[in-house]
């Protein structure tokens, strides 16, 4: 798993990555954060996965700032620093409750309403760009 994450973030730092840049093209007063999301269903380890680039990128000397969006996630489920949690603005559980819904319906209407806040994500983010490298 570390060998294959070396060979990724080497690929996207020499330029191999998503917006295919070569090498040096890009000034480096000018370099923006890379910005990584992990989606998947329920259990399959994205929590986990968040975890281990985590430890590698900050192992490797990079800034690293997270996002939650997970809602349902638990509190001891997350072995990483979070920087923006969407569970600190939305309880799950308190969803579940008030629409009367299943664990799927609230965690989906849970993003909805997070998602009316997600401009200021972005404008986090976007302060941080200069000074982050990867944004999980």
């Amino acid at each position: 798993q570390v060998l294959s994450l070396s060979l990724l973030f080497s690929a996207m730092e020499e330029g191999g990555g998503p917006a295919n840049v070569a090498p040096g093209e890009i000034p480096a007063e000018k370099k923006k954060m890379v910005c990584i999301v992990v989606i998947g269903m329920a259990g399959t380890g994205k929590t986990t996965l968040m975890g281990g680039l985590h430890k590698y990128l900050t192992e490797q000397g990079k800034v690293v700032y997270t996002v939650n969006l997970d809602p349902a996630v638990l509190a001891d489920g997350v072995t990483y620093p979070v920087n923006i949690d969407i569970r600190d603005t939305v309880k799950y559980k308190e969803v579940m409750k008030h629409f009367q819904l299943g664990p799927n319906g609230a965690i989906m209407t849970s993003l909805n309403l997070f998602a009316t806040r997600f401009d200021q994500v972005l404008q986090l983010l976007e302060q941080r760009c200069d000074s982050v490298d990867y944004c999980l």
